[in-house]
């Protein structure tokens, strides 16, 4: 099983609020269908939960006690994911969504066998980044952390993170072919601007989730040759993260 984590800059400019990129999202379709991957699909806010969640100072971070802020900003989630498998359909893929919560609560063994079973039905399950209530109120629970969840639970043999660049850029602005821990720590990475920190947070959560075996690429989404190579394990262009297994 694969994941694979579909950034907000990818399937919309997040320069321009509501805006969708529908043939980027089509041609990553389209690799998936072909890679013959099993795949379960995340997706983050990009240009239509971010803006909101920004208005109503809803993040990752801290709680918020907003009813407004949530209900619009799940809306606009609900509405973006619809047209993501509208793309997804057109393309000849079967997309099955379901709320990030059906994961929290049946994680483990359950979890993995409630989408395996979707999976195994010829369907290709997409969740999303989501808004979700604690005990102080409302937090963001971002698509990177689903991704991390979703690769735990399903121990994906790879995890693929989407961008709208090559991979993760180094001080002079080229891609690195790998990174780790060590070289992660050396690396200035944004969490501003960002209601669920940035790549600064797809990077901690990218070594978490190599660290529990499973591969790991970051690869740019307006190349979906690379995409498709990276999906089924092969040499790409892009970057790798390299942990040793805590298991």
């Amino acid at each position: 099983m694969a994941v694979v984590k579909l950034g907000g800059s990818i399937i919309s400019d997040k320069k321009k609020d509501f805006s969708y990129r529908g043939e980027s999202v089509a041609s990553l379709a389209r690799a998936i269908l072909s890679s013959g991957e099993r795949t379960v699909v995340v997706h983050g806010g990009g240009a239509f939960g971010h803006p909101l969640a920004k208005r109503y100072h809803l993040s990752s971070r801290s709680a918020s006690h907003s009813p407004e802020g949530v209900s619009e900003t799940r809306r606009a989630m609900f509405d973006l994911n619809a047209r993501i498998c509208d793309s997804m359909t057109a393309e000849g893929l079967h997309p099955y969504t379901f709320s990030p919560f059906p994961l929290l609560t049946a994680a483990g063994t359950k979890g993995r066998k409630w989408l395996e079973q979707i999976v195994s039905a010829g369907l290709t399950p997409v969740t999303f980044g989501d808004v979700v209530h604690e005990d102080a109120g409302f937090r963001i629970l971002s698509g990177d952390t689903i991704a991390l969840l979703l690769s735990r639970s399903l121990r994906a043999a790879r995890c693929v993170f989407v961008m709208d660049v090559d991979g993760i850029l180094g001080p002079d602005g080229s891609v690195l072919r790998e990174i780790d821990r060590r070289s992660a720590a050396r690396l200035e990475l944004s969490s501003s601007g960002d209601a669920t920190g940035g790549i600064a947070l797809k990077v901690r959560e990218a070594l978490k989730i190599a660290s529990g075996g499973t591969e790991v690429a970051f690869v740019s989404g307006f190349n979906p040759h690379e995409f498709s190579k990276a999906l089924k394990g092969l040499d790409f262009h892009g970057t790798i993260v390299k942990v040793p297994s805590l298991d």
